[in-house]
């Protein structure tokens, strides 16, 4: 679903991506780990068609992003660690005009009912709390039903609660046979929810992961990182 080959971009001077490959398999949940500065986000905003690469190869679905990027764009769902959301409207307000950026007409009530949100969907996002954002963001994300979901450090700033209720309902779409992409800082989180995953170091994957391994073995591959 996921076809990344020698990828690299460069930014002046900078690389941020050097030479990375990687494959994902259809209904697969894979994780992208490593420190600040490895390269996660430059290639989501890749994998989004939101940058460009310097270099180098990337399929969504079989469809090259470079060759076909609005095509690519329709088979991938992006929760970032920013909601992107509209805080001065209401949940169902929110999810209409998305749709209508996404020219698509979701079933809203359905989706916020997936999401646990049914209840609050005639309140302004700007009442709720962040853990509800994520969930709503993940709602928004389904709009146009992509087989892929790009997850960039979804949990990022969640407390210990909104954190499971997030794996629950990331758990429930994999049962759905959403394939999953997922960059995190948090080995726990990588092992929760994906069984395999590349470990980023300063652009680089230096570390193909089997996260079915125990997690003090995975920990010590972390350990030996320079920077």
């Amino acid at each position: 679903m996921i076809r990344v080959e020698n990828l690299t971009k460069s930014f002046n001077r900078l690389t941020a991506l050097d030479g990375v490959s990687l494959h994902v398999k259809r209904g697969e949940s894979f994780a992208l780990l490593g420190p600040n500065g490895a390269g996660k986000t430059t290639l989501v905003r890749i994998l989004s068609t939101l940058l460009r690469p310097t270099s180098g190869t990337v399929a969504i679905d079989g469809i090259d992003i470079l060759e076909d990027p609005v095509e690519a764009k329709k088979r991938i769902g992006v929760v970032s660690h920013n909601p992107f959301l509209y805080d001065e409207l209401t949940a169902l307000e929110n999810l209409r005009f998305y749709g209508e950026l996404y020219d698509c007409e979701p079933e809203i009530t359905a989706l916020l009912k997936e999401v646990n949100l049914e209840d609050r969907a005639r309140d302004l996002v700007g009442t709720y709390s962040r853990g509800m954002k994520q969930r709503l963001s993940i709602a928004r994300a389904l709009l146009h039903d992509p087989p892929i979901l790009i997850l960039d450090e979804p949990t990022s700033g969640l407390d210990m609660t909104s954190r499971k209720d997030f794996y629950r309902l990331l758990q429930q779409l994999k049962s759905r046979g959403k394939t999953f992409l997922l960059t995190t800082h948090y080995m726990e989180e990588a092992k929760e929810l994906c069984t395999r995953g590349v470990l980023l170091n300063k652009g680089r994957v230096v570390s193909e992961l089997d996260l079915t391994r125990p997690e003090e073995e995975l920990e010590g591959i972390f350990a030996g990182l320079e920077g």
